[in-house]
């Protein structure tokens, strides 16, 4: 995953931590006791980190899992020279586009992936 991102990502409440052997792909794990709540595949194209899935199992979601880790995700693909960042949601829930536009992605004109919307966001706001 070294060649995506560079994990571990460690938050107040999750962590993001590489699976190895699968380059491109993460388990997000709680902290206080471990318990892995959810996974994230990512790519990287150039510049450009894509969040082709960002999945928290229905029995964890609702807890910020997710928020978290798409932070963790988006702010560490800034500093570590990102431009773009980008992700997309399923045609089928709207609940997914909310979530993308609440972590500041924006939607891109056009068709998205299997028929959804593409999103996107510049991460040069998100460096400090």
């Amino acid at each position: 995953m070294a060649d995506v991102l560079l994990f571990p990502l460690e938050g107040p409440h999750v962590v993001v931590a590489a699976v190895p052997g699968e380059p491109g792909s993460a388990v997000i794990s709680r902290l206080h006791d471990g318990a892995a709540v959810g996974s994230v595949v990512l790519a990287r194209d150039g510049g450009t980190l894509t969040i082709e899935r960002l999945c928290i199992e229905p029995v964890y979601r609702g807890y910020g899992a997710g928020s978290e880790a798409a932070r963790l995700i988006l702010d560490a693909a800034a500093a570590q020279g990102y431009s773009l960042a980008r992700a997309w949601a399923p045609p089928d829930l709207g609940l997914a586009v909310y979530f993308w536009f609440r972590m500041g992605l924006r939607p891109l004109h056009g068709p998205g992936p299997d028929g959804g919307l593409a999103l996107e966001c510049d991460l040069s706001t998100r460096r400090r």
